[in-house]
């Protein structure tokens, strides 16, 4: 198909755009950046193969074309709505390359048809199956490569070589060991009931034994808890005991003591309640230093100065910010300079753009080039002039010794080539009358690993034998088609024989006919006519002799020019040396340029080079005039920096470092100014009652005196004591009356007179901790006995239970019927899993035979376009997966991908491209050919030489060449002038403009 019209209704900058490219020339489109070149590239891309996902959105267009057998179309996308329309306008909703390009897809498409630079470099598209299946493939070969991706997928599902794999044969396998372990388990049954048996005896013994102790402890702990029993009237009857000794402690003792007593407790009792007034007014506020309000109150002086500083602060940022976004204009002004500059046309570096220059040794370069131009165009006019030689015609076909010794030698190939012959005809003849076999030694062998095979699997499905079984069937299976195919090549060897050899005898006879035509006179067609062949060569071999002899009597006619060349080689020499002199001045003026990073141009130009050269000098020190005042400006924002920071790490608060930080640092800082001030107030109040607790103090240390004295009388320690004895000293007849009742008691609660004195011995030993710690343990032990002997008891059940259970047990019966089901699913997927392996091999080596059918004539096509390209400098050389690639130089040298040039490889690659577009064209239906910026790459004679192929190639394939780069239009209209061909559009903001 052929583009003829595209309509770019909205589409990217496009609004109402149309243009009808040519269909019979090579079409160059020249976009600069922003133009809507890459726009109208994917434009195209989209009529073809319609919008990506998500992408339709204000995107309305139609595209024309025309179909290889004249019939034209017209496709529409309209946002969502998809469709295309014949000459008579009937609709149809189906995709343009599931209709009528087998199924070639987008991704595809690119890697062949749209190209663009980065696709160029690299042939591993040359090894992707899918590729390969539609352009090294005759039609239809994409259906064998999706039936062989469908067996793949299929042989996947079923099987893969990995330990983690959840496949159906790896769950299958893993079932059937799944299996296999529980079989091993229950083959155990037997034992576990013994070892039942004889833990339910162990548990009999150690419950009996647990009870009989537990029995023990629980009497010894009933005797305990009778003496603790006891300890109650104990403890009531030493009270007395001891209020009755302390009564005898008292000997003197005043009559108003007791009320001395009384109001020292109340004045005491007043001053603790105000302490506790005042203590909680001294706890409720903790006195504060202005350091805990204001950390950086010793930074308030520098804060402050920084703080009148912040105008200045804020202007110095803006004022950067300002020359940043001058120093970015002129970053983008400096690089697009060179555009506007003639010479240089070019993006202008940033760095090093602009070096010193010696104007004064380029001016005496320039000039030394000038001079020897002259030189040398003065030393073309004055050329001597040498007469032309007439010559006599000398009698006989064979003019020179070269002729007649290339005579010679296609004669000896000749008769060597007719021996040849004969002597190969003699092993035909040979080879013809051996008896043909059908069958060998690798037959037999074959048969046997088959059958040995077929055990294998026989065993794997009976349950004779494990997977191992399988995998030596397996093996058996591949030994077998091994063996049927060395047997299949030892019964065809007479036949691959004759045919080599019947091959290399054509060989040699078209060898011979090719240099039968070329022989001057009547050749040999067979080996009888090689003696009539010698006589006519010894024929031959007397008239070029007699032939030299006449040409030797012209030889004086040449002595009469002899002179006249003699002056023409002086002069050809005066020119060798005036060549080599103005080689030698270009050469130094080149290197002038190159040494001086400046454009290559002709040496009359440098008047114009120095004027331009000026502007980039002037640019580059505006630059580095605001990089200068950049640099100071940032010299001053590091001081303020410095010294905010300086600042706020001290006060070690998450404040920034720039103005605002600062400003929100002094308003705090001011906050917490007043807040000191009322605090300071609050440490007033405070030391005011540290001052009244003082004297509240003071009372209570005389209240202290007063009491201590007191205690001195009645020898007590402390205000308890006092009490007790004051208080025994009241009550000492009723002590004695209660002394005698509790002792009473505890003789009834003993039982005996004898019980009663060893009950009160026991009990005055003091040891009620040791017999409590004693009861405590006795009784955690007994609840743990007691929880031991249910859990003895629980097992014993339990152990009881699984005796039962296994006594009427049937899970090894239905395991083994498990097993048997698995083993058979198991069978049938290998046996799917080998068909869909067989299938594969199948699949693969028809794949190869049918791929080999259409590389061969793609890789001649393409040597031919890489020779029109190059000039025939270089041929293609690839290998049958296509994943190496060389090229070979005129000089039959070979060149390896890792040592071309990049444009080199660029037009290797390219032609590999276009040879298998225009293959799927001869297969299915030619489609256009884009190619976006492919130059890049390429120098100046580069370009020209592939346009002119390019601009040859368009005349019958079309094809779209993108560029943005005015050099490339330049050229490419040039040779499209040589040629008379081409189309040159131009494009501009969304808009299209044909070339004059």
């Amino acid at each position: 198909m052929k583009i003829t019209d595209l309509q770019l209704s909205e589409y990217g900058i496009y609004r109402g755009a149309s243009w009808q490219p040519s269909t019979s020339s090579l079409n160059v489109v020249m976009g600069e950046n922003e133009s809507g070149k890459t726009t109208m590239l994917r434009f195209i891309r989209d009529m073809l193969f319609g919008y990506g996902r998500g992408k339709w959105q204000g995107r309305k267009g139609n595209m024309a074309f025309v179909r290889a057998d004249g019939q034209e179309y017209r496709v529409f996308r309209e946002e969502k709505e998809r469709w295309f329309e014949n000459a008579s306008h009937e609709k149809f909703s189906e995709e343009l390359p599931t209709l009528w390009w087998h199924g070639l897809t987008r991704s595809m498409y690119e890697q062949i048809f749209a190209v663009g630079l980065e696709d160029l470099q690299g042939a591993s598209f040359l090894a992707n199956d899918s590729i390969r299946s539609r352009f090294f493939m005759l039609q239809g070969g994409d259906k064998l490569a999706s039936a062989k991706k469908d067996i793949q997928e299929n042989k996947e599902k079923l099987f893969v070589a990995s330990s983690q794999g959840k496949r159906k044969i790896n769950q299958l396998m893993a079932d059937l060991d799944t299996v296999n372990q529980e079989l091993d388990h229950l083959s155990h049954q037997e034992k576990d009931f013994a070892e039942l048996q004889k833990k339910q005896e162990l548990l009999k013994k150690q419950i009996r034994e647990l009870e009989a102790s537990l029995a023990k402890d629980q009497e010894k702990d009933r005797e305990l808890s009778k003496r603790l029993g006891a300890w109650e009237y104990y403890k009531r009857a030493r009270d007395i005991k001891h209020q009755l000794d302390l009564s005898s402690q008292v000997k003197m003792f005043p009559s108003n003591g007791k009320e001395q007593w009384n109001q020292l407790m109340n004045r005491m009792k007043v001053i603790h309640d105000q302490k506790a007034s005042l203590q909680e007014k001294l706890d409720e506020y903790t006195p504060k230093k202005k350091e805990d309000i204001i950390p950086w109150a010793r930074e308030a002086e520098a804060l402050e100065k920084l703080y009148v500083d912040l105008g200045q602060w804020r202007q110095t940022i803006v004022d950067v910010e300002a020359l940043e976004e001058e120093k970015e204009n002129w970053k983008l002004d400096f690089v697009n300079l060179g555009y506007s500059l003639p010479l240089w046309d070019r993006a202008l570096p940033l760095e090093d753009a602009c070096v010193h220059v010696d104007w004064a040794e380029g001016r005496r370069l320039a000039q030394s080039v000038g001079v020897r131009g002259n030189e040398l165009h003065f030393w073309e006019q004055r050329e001597p002039e040498v007469e032309a030689v007439a010559e006599e015609a000398a009698d006989g076909d064979i003019q020179t010794e070269e002729d007649f010794q290339q005579m010679e030698d296609m004669a000896s190939s000749l008769e060597q080539l007719l021996h040849q012959e004969a002597e190969i005809r003699g092993k035909i003849d040979a080879a013809s009358q051996l008896e043909d076999k059908k069958f060998t030694f690798w037959f037999w062998l074959g048969i046997l690993s088959m059958a040995g095979a077929a055990a294998g699997i026989a065993s794997f499905y009976m349950a004779m034998a494990g997977t191992v079984a399988l995998y030596g069937a397996a093996g058996g299976l591949m030994l077998g088609i091994l063996c049927f195919l060395f047997n299949n090549k030892s019964i065809h060897k007479k036949g691959n024989d004759l045919e080599k050899w019947n091959d290399s005898l054509a060989s040699l006879v078209n060898e011979r006919k090719a240099i039968s035509d070329k022989f001057p006179g009547q050749a040999p067609e067979d080996i009888d006519d090689l003696q009539a062949f010698h006589n006519l060569m010894q024929s031959r071999r007397s008239d070029f002799y007699k032939d030299q002899a006449k040409r030797q009597a012209i030889s004086w006619k040449r002595e009469t020019v002899r002179k006249q060349q003699l002056a023409h080689q002086k002069w050809t020499e005066e020119g060798k040396l005036l060549r080599e002199k103005k080689e030698k001045a270009d050469k130094d003026w080149d290197a002038f340029l190159a040494k001086n990073k400046l454009p290559k141009t002709s040496a009359e130009n440098l008047s114009a080079l120095q004027e331009q050269w000026q502007k980039i000098y002037s640019a580059e020190g505006k630059g580095k005039i605001l990089d200068l005042r950049l640099e100071q400006m940032d010299a001053r924002l590091d001081a303020y920096s410095r010294r905010a920071e300086s600042i706020i790490s001290k006060t070690k608060m998450p404040y920034t470092v720039d103005p605002d930080g600062i400003q929100e640092l002094y308003e705090e800082t001011h906050a917490r100014s007043l807040t000191w001030q009322s605090i300071q107030e609050k440490n007033n109040q405070h030391d005011a009652y540290r001052k009244e607790m003082g004297k509240l103090d003071d009372g209570w240390a005389s209240c202290q005196r007063e009491m201590d004295t007191l205690l001195h009388l009645v020898n007590a320690k402390n205000a308890e004591e006092f009490a007790e004895k004051v208080n025994a000293h009241e009550h000492h007849d009723q002590l004695t009356k209660e002394w005698e009742a509790v002792k009473q008691d505890l003789r009834l609660y003993a039982g005996s007179d004898e019980e009663f004195q060893s009950l009160w011995n026991f009990l005055e030993s003091g040891q009620y901790d040791d017999w409590m710690e004693t009861h405590q343990n006795l009784a955690k032990h007994i609840k743990e006995e007691t929880a031991s002997l249910g859990e003895l008891q629980k097992n014993q059940g339990a152990v009881e239970n699984e005796i039962f259970r296994l006594a009427g047990d049937n899970t090894i019966t239905d395991t083994l019927q498990k097993k048997e089901k698995i083993e058979a699913e198991l069978a049938n997927a290998l046996s799917e899993w080998l068909t869909y392996m067989y299938t594969e091999e199948i699949l693969n080596r028809a794949q190869a035979a049918y791929e080999s059918g259409r590389q061969p004539q793609i890789m001649k096509q393409a040597n031919t376009f890489l020779s029109a390209m190059t000039r025939g400098k270089y041929a293609l050389r690839i290998s049958e997966d296509g994943k190496d690639i060389g090229i070979v130089d005129s000089e039959h040298r070979v060149k390896e991908a890792k040592i071309w040039s990049s444009g080199t490889g660029d037009q290797v690659f390219l032609a590999i491209r276009l040879a298998m577009a225009l293959s799927f064209g001869e297969q299915l239906e030619p489609l256009p050919i884009v190619l976006d910026d492919i130059f890049v790459r390429f120098d100046e004679e580069r370009q020209r030489e592939t346009l002119r192929f390019l601009m040859e190639l368009g005349k019958t394939q079309q094809i779209f060449l993108f560029t943005c780069h005015a050099q490339t239009m330049r050229i490419a209209e040039e040779v499209g002038k040589e040629k008379a061909t081409g189309e040159f559009i131009h494009l501009k903001s969304g808009t299209i403009e044909l070339g004059a």
